[in-house]
């Protein structure tokens, strides 16, 4: 199975893939190429389900993506948010929200891929807040601490921790209901107690989001919907 190496200082192998859908390993640099292989190996039948589900939203997203011009209907927490895009004379793109529509003010000149970098950065950053409002709202009910919390665009995951306390979330989840980021929150701060899917992380998941099982659900349906753009 073919897959591109990155050896670092990490002290795990993980598997993940690229924006085209490429398998990547991360190893730590004493590992030999032997054990790797073997690692990749064991884990194919997923990667192949994988790979098959992020290929299919992929192609998806190609076909459905909005152009993101005035009408397009664009996710925002749960609820779908008319684009407005406003062309005028300015240098820098600004995003706002403003009830139940998303203003883009753009330069004249301003394309396609201009315009999804910049509605990007702004989800973005609308993640970052929030997701620390509920990391710090969720981790004395967990009774935990966390260290740090960072915005990414992970291909297989909503979310992940690390070892150090870390606390990583896929920025396309402020697209999602609301309930599905508390849940994905207290989920990943449930695995600072418990770094598995034993009964006892579920039952402590559900214990403190007693309807995770519907949230859950919600990502499984609609997981793919976030993936627009």
């Amino acid at each position: 199975m073919e897959y591109r190496l990155i050896k670092s200082r990490r002290k795990t192998i993980s598997i993940s893939f690229d924006e085209k859908v490429n398998l990547v390993v991360k190893a730590p640099y004493w590992l030999d190429i032997e054990r790797i292989d073997a690692f990749v190996e064991a884990k194919a039948e997923w990667i192949e389900a994988t790979r098959v589900r992020l290929l299919n939203t992929r192609q998806k997203s190609l076909r459905k993506r909005p152009v993101l011009e005035t009408g397009d209907v664009l996710p925002y927490l749960g609820y779908n948010r008319v684009l407005t895009v406003v062309r005028e004379a300015r240098s820098r793109i600004r995003v706002t929200v403003a009830g139940e529509r998303i203003i883009m003010c753009v330069p004249y000149e301003a394309d396609y891929e201009q315009k999804r970098a910049q509605l990007e950065k702004w989800y973005r950053k609308q993640a970052a807040e929030i997701f620390e409002k509920k990391g710090m709202q969720y981790a004395p009910i967990v009774g935990v601490e966390y260290h740090k919390i960072h915005i990414k665009d992970q291909k297989s995951r909503w979310g992940s921790c690390s070892g150090k306390g870390n606390l990583n979330f896929n920025w396309r989840l402020i697209m999602a209901p609301e309930s599905v980021l508390d849940y994905v929150v207290i989920h990943e701060l449930c695995h600072l107690i418990h770094m598995n899917h034993s009964p006892e992380f579920w039952n402590l998941v559900e214990k403190i989001c007693p309807a995770y099982k519907e949230q859950k659900h919600w990502l499984k349906m609609n997981g793919e919907t976030l993936y627009q753009f």
